[in-house]
């Protein structure tokens, strides 16, 4: 039997987990011949994965939030790595998560050093502390890209790398009979606005963010009577969502994956974005989730002091959110640091919803973003299941 070690942090890394998992059961032609374990989440469980370590704590945000959250988080990787010196895994995949997954393969690696460990999702290398280079260099067999610049960044290291696309890029838009049905379930008139609000998938974001959307909220819901708000947030943040709303006096729609399978919640987020006519975003991976619903957009990003210095010092891109790097443009609006204030926000947002005009150039670039990152190609997790089995050899 393959044994596979798969270590995943945070909701996007449980989900490119999941499809990953299910592609090389296919790719190997081995449905029941391969033992997945490692750190995951219940997407990854879903598809037949062993989970072994809790993976919440790897979803934070910061450099503050992982000195607080320091021992607990060496306690798991301390695990991880004398999980996989006596388990003996035939493979290691590490998923995102680059504070935790670059120190668990650098533990490995030292310990065992014909272990091969192949990293999915490359961190932000070029955009800062390039130094990480030499670490994906010594301890990494093999990268998998999910963005359409970083193969050739990591050329000029020779660092072995695929580009494999976003899955972003082929998401299925929802069927327009499933946008009416989750309009008329929450009420919504046709000529109420829609704001779908995304503070972060996030504890951290969640609590710096949102405080800023919903006074950013209340502005627009005095100058426009006929309009909603609308917030999905996965488990791990529903409960502080509902603390922080209950102290505000704002209403705004609550769509939990705490009340609805993994399935409901993200065909309702689909949904969502479909008839969404502005959303007000925390810089991440939900831009792009925006772009290819092509939803206009204003991005904001916050972090504690101590980032925010770090991040000015040696940070190398001009811009926060994926679609402006991608189009090296800056057609999305962002605002960061301590220019993300409610009024700013506000101001943004007013211009969009008025006059849709004032959008058009970031449709267009998030069409072109999409694009690039490999719409209409092959499924990335297949691509990545392939790239995996050419490159180590696997039957």
């Amino acid at each position: 039997m393959l044994k596979i070690f798969i270590s995943a942090g945070e909701h996007s890394g449980d989900l490119l987990g999941a499809h990953l998992i299910r592609a090389l059961k296919d790719e190997l032609d081995a449905q029941n011949h391969i033992d997945f374990q490692g750190v995951g989440g219940p997407l990854m469980e879903r598809e037949g994965f062993k989970s072994l370590f809790d993976f919440s704590l790897l979803s934070i945000m910061g450099i503050r939030d992982i000195f607080i959250n320091f021992f607990p988080i060496f306690k798991i990787l301390i695990q991880a790595r004398n999980y996989n010196l006596a388990w003996k895994p035939d493979l290691v995949i590490t998923i995102d998560s680059p504070e935790f997954n670059l120190r668990l393969a650098n533990m490995i690696k030292k310990q065992w050093k014909n272990v091969k460990i192949v990293h999915y999702v490359l961190p932000s290398v070029w955009a800062w502390r390039q130094g990480r280079v030499k670490t994906l260099k010594k301890n990494f067999d093999h990268i998998l890209s999910i963005l359409p610049f970083e193969k050739d960044f990591l050329k000029k290291f020779d660092i072995k790398c695929d580009f494999v696309g976003h899955p972003i890029a082929t998401n299925i838009l929802p069927k327009t009979r499933d946008v009416i049905a989750f309009k008329r379930s929450l009420n919504i008139r046709e000529s109420t606005k829609i704001v779908t609000l995304l503070p972060g998938s996030r504890v951290s974001e969640l609590q710096r963010m949102l405080p800023i959307f919903l006074e950013a909220a209340k502005l627009l819901a005095k100058k426009f009577p006929d309009i909603i708000f609308i917030c999905p947030t996965p488990k791990i943040v529903s409960k502080h969502f509902e603390e922080l709303v209950s102290k505000q006096n704002i209403e705004i729609k609550h769509i939990s994956s705490e009340s609805l399978s993994s399935e409901e919640f993200e065909k309702s987020k689909r949904s969502l974005y479909a008839c969404s006519d502005l959303a007000l975003v925390t810089s991440g991976t939900v831009v792009l989730e925006l772009a290819k619903a092509n939803v206009p957009m204003v991005v904001g990003y916050r972090t504690g002091f101590l980032t925010q210095i770090i991040y000015r010092l040696f940070v190398n891109v001009s811009s926060a959110n994926l679609v402006n790097l991608i189009t090296k443009k800056n057609d999305i609006p962002e605002f960061l640091f301590y220019k993300c204030n409610y009024k700013n926000l506000y101001n943004e947002a007013e211009k969009i919803l008025v006059k849709k005009k004032h959008a058009e150039s970031q449709l267009i670039s998030s069409k072109q973003a999409i694009r690039e990152l490999g719409y209409g190609s092959k499924d990335p997790s297949i691509r990545a299941a392939k790239s995996i089995k050419n490159y180590f050899k696997l039957q």
